[in-house]
């Protein structure tokens, strides 16, 4: 069979500007790859980024599957409802799709629910056989040994940076994350030598995204990691949390020797309540600059990602996270609105007080606000993130930033991430102006 893999995204242009930001400013996704990778090998296989090339193709096809997230499911379900009417078999997957089955149904003809590796090659099968059903829901999950490398030779354009998995899962459950949901809440991770093998593999070998809920989750597995990749005289960038990279300094010192020249970092709130009440999280603020010490120490660079509108937020939280960024010496953000994904126990929290404004998933992009929160209007707390936003993103803050790198640290990886993180930031938080 010809099968169609596409990845829907709300943010389509196809032009070559766009083609050109997706190449040096994308962080890769891996979905499309890994799901080709799951295809039988006697079908073809063409995949498509909706990012920058039309989903809608003019050559015959025989079944289309279309990964979406929340943001981008009216796009998704637009491009499926397409190719059903052209009489072609259509199955959704992807996180949307896993929270509400049953919408996502009225645009396909099947769904897959959760993880797709194991499911994927059954719905091939059972469209050969005329026999489709209308959810897919793969038990247990899958065995991270069988997690197969990802199929990067099918992309058109392959962006600048690679990216590789060593991961599956999260044990964390915060109450706004939807990782939990789609992976399960046991971290699995892959084999050390699977994961080194892969980097290996990688098209690009100047730098590597570490996708993963959290390295330091099992921190003795970070450790064998890290010192496999020493070898691979690798630039990466890994995602971490505060009290690990706090406490275990010859971890931060493991991965500085391993390559590592950024860590991305859940700060979520600068809120010690916020933190414990509504992000649940089992550690004080206080581990935050002890934390940032650690990692610059060793000459690496610290992305922050930051929540407001929680529920024990008030308008004055907005200036304290913007100073305590900048106190942290961090070196690029991201400053998002609390957004209920439909899966999340927020969402049915909120849902539940009778709290959320709209069922519009194009807004649930972390720039609108749609519930109701509690110490403040929803102007407030809109206008709040995209002050403090423009403010960190300012041409000569992001100047500043890049000139401490490259005084600090002097490594041309390090001032090439910092760069291209601050440019991709400006550009995301640039949309506040504009909404």
């Amino acid at each position: 069979m010809k099968i169609l893999i596409i990845n829907a995204n709300m943010h389509y242009k196809h032009t070559l500007t766009s083609q050109l930001l997706y190449k040096l400013n994308s962080n890769p996704i891996l979905v499309l790859q890994q799901l080709a990778a799951a295809t039988p090998k006697e079908h073809t296989v063409q995949l498509i980024d909706d990012r920058y090339d039309n989903p809608i193709v003019k050559h015959k096809v025989d079944l289309v599957g279309i990964s979406t997230v929340t943001p981008s499911s009216p796009r998704a379900y637009e491009i499926a409802d397409i190719y059903r009417k052209q009489g072609v078999p259509v199955v959704l997957g992807g996180i949307h799709p896993s929270s509400v089955p049953n919408e996502a149904k009225q645009h396909a003809d099947a769904v897959v629910i959760g993880e797709a590796e194991r499911s994927w090659p059954q719905v091939i099968k059972d469209v050969q056989q005329n026999t489709l059903k209308p959810f897919y829901t793969p038990e247990p999950y899958v065995n991270p040994i069988d997690i197969p490398e990802p199929r990067r030779d099918l992309l058109r354009i392959r962006p600048l940076f690679s990216a590789v998995a060593p991961s599956r899962g999260c044990p964390y459950h915060c109450s706004f994350c939807t990782l939990t949901h789609l992976h399960g809440a046991s971290y699995r991770p892959r084999p050390v030598e699977n994961v080194v093998q892969e980097i290996k593999h990688t098209p690009r070998k100047f730098l590597v995204f570490l996708h993963d809920a959290s390295l330091t989750i099992n921190k003795n597995y970070a450790k064998k990691l890290f010192k496999e990749m020493k070898l691979l005289k690798k630039n990466f960038i890994a995602y971490g949390s505060a009290p690990v990279l706090a406490k275990d300094e010859e971890l931060v010192k493991l991965s500085r020797e391993a390559g590592c020249v950024m860590w991305c970092i859940g700060f979520e709130s600068i809120c010690q309540e916020s933190l414990k009440s509504d992000a649940h999280k089992g550690y004080t603020v206080e581990s935050y600059e002890k934390m940032v010490k650690n990692i610059k120490k060793y000459h690496m660079n610290v992305f922050g990602s930051f929540v407001l509108g929680f529920d024990h937020d008030t308008t004055d939280m907005f200036d304290k996270t913007l100073q305590a960024a900048y106190d942290y010496g961090i070196d690029a953000a991201e400053f998002n609105i609390l957004t209920p994904f439909p899966i999340t126990r927020l969402f049915k929290q909120l849902e539940k007080e009778g709290r959320i404004l709209t069922r519009d998933w194009e807004k649930y992009d972390l720039h609108h606000v749609v519930y109701q929160p509690k110490k403040m209007t929803p102007e407030e707390l809109y206008d709040g993130v995209a002050e403090i936003s423009t403010k960190f993103y300012s041409p000569i803050n992001v100047i500043s930033r890049i000139a401490n790198v490259t005084f600090k640290t002097r490594r041309f990886p390090n001032i090439l991430v910092i760069g291209a993180m601050n440019s991709i930031m400006a550009r995301f938080h640039l949309e506040f102006s504009i909404l």
